[in-house]
């Protein structure tokens, strides 16, 4: 009996182990890949559109914020070299070693006044004039601050936005000056310029409605003609121009060709459509620099002298404000006279 007990104690650990064993075998050689995967699912997420803002210097507020810190940079350097000259008789060595040093460096400080060049160009009283027109206008109200207390006929050209633009063209043109449209165009590069650009890409309808809801914008304030801004290859197509032309023949108003590109059709267009053409001569400020901008508007001077009129183009730059400030003072004193840029386009076009 107990013989048998044993036997059967037996058999059964013997099939146990025979059990597991095969149940080893077959995972070893049927091996289970799902056992070491991270259970995984997909979703589909929604796509979520995000506008990036532009950098800060992407934008025309750089314009401004470049202007401002100009400006306190110039207070900053104006006030040192009060102190300098202010300080009594033990600063005039320091003020004399300056000069020697870095002559410079002190005229950066101290505005150059063109009066002193015994070269500087005379012509007959009356005989040549000259129209500075003033671009990106409406951006910086600083600048326009200080272009109110230029006392000498100006053009202000007024990008078609901006929250207060309106007004400021209100003040500038109480203050003596006189107004007018900077229209964006699209040049040969696509530019996203401004919230609305006009493209030859646009149909005759689209173009003008935009067109008048930028002239729109500045109400009764009366501007008198447009100018390009940007637009190297808007001013090559005619038959965009001419769908401009036809709203500016409506309206009375002149077109500036502000020569961005010298394929423009802006003369021939106009001529087609009885609109008063003018075109820019002389830009003043593509470098930021007094001497440059002093250089450029003796350029300009050149160019009257010769031909009885120039047009010269300038932007909201601190060094183009310093320039005219000091170019205003004393341009009529040599016969040239300082006039409204429609003042010029009557006179041209007439002949």
């Amino acid at each position: 009996m107990k013989i048998k007990k044993f036997t059967i104690f037996i058999f059964f650990i013997t099939a146990v182990a025979l059990a597991e064993g095969a149940v080893v075998l077959y995972d070893v050689l049927h091996p289970n890949k799902d056992l070491f995967e991270i259970d995984s699912q997909e979703f589909e997420v929604p796509v979520r559109k995000v506008e990036v803002q532009p950098f800060l210097f992407e934008t025309h507020e750089a314009k401004r914020v470049e202007y401002i810190l100009d400006n306190v940079a110039a207070e900053i350097s104006n006030n040192l070299m009060k102190k300098i000259y202010t300080s009594g008789p033990s600063s005039a060595v320091k003020t004399s070693n300056l000069e020697k040093s870095d002559s410079k460096a002190a005229d950066a400080v101290v505005p150059q006044k063109i009066s002193s060049d015994t070269s500087a160009l005379k012509v007959p009283d009356g005989s040549a004039l000259i129209a500075v027109v003033i671009d990106d206008v409406g951006l910086s109200e600083p600048f326009v601050k200080d272009m109110e207390k230029l006392s000498k006929p100006l053009t202000a050209s007024f990008l078609p936005y901006g929250a207060s633009n309106q007004k400021q063209a209100e003040r500038l043109k109480a203050a003596g000056h006189e107004v007018m449209l900077h229209v964006p165009m699209m040049p040969h590069v696509p530019a996203d310029l401004a919230p609305v650009t006009l493209s030859p890409e646009m149909p005759k309808d689209e173009v003008q409605k935009d067109f008048e809801a930028m002239l729109d914008r500045f109400g009764n304030v009366g501007m008198v003609g447009i100018n390009n801004h940007m637009g190297s290859l808007f001013t090559e197509r005619a038959k965009s121009m001419g769908y401009v032309m036809e709203i500016l023949k409506k309206r009375g108003m002149f077109f500036l060709d502000s020569k961005t590109s010298g394929k423009s059709v802006g003369k021939s267009v106009s001529a087609e459509y009885g609109v008063p053409y003018i075109d820019r001569d002389v830009f003043l400020d593509n470098e930021n620099k007094y001497d440059y901008v002093m250089g450029q508007l003796k350029q300009t001077e050149k160019i009257a002298a010769k031909h009885g009129y120039a047009v010269a183009i300038g932007h909201p730059h601190s060094q183009t404000l310093r320039a005219l400030q000091d170019w205003l003072q004393v341009i009529e004193t040599r016969g040239f006279k300082l006039v409204h840029l429609s003042e010029l386009v009557k006179k041209i076009n007439k002949n």
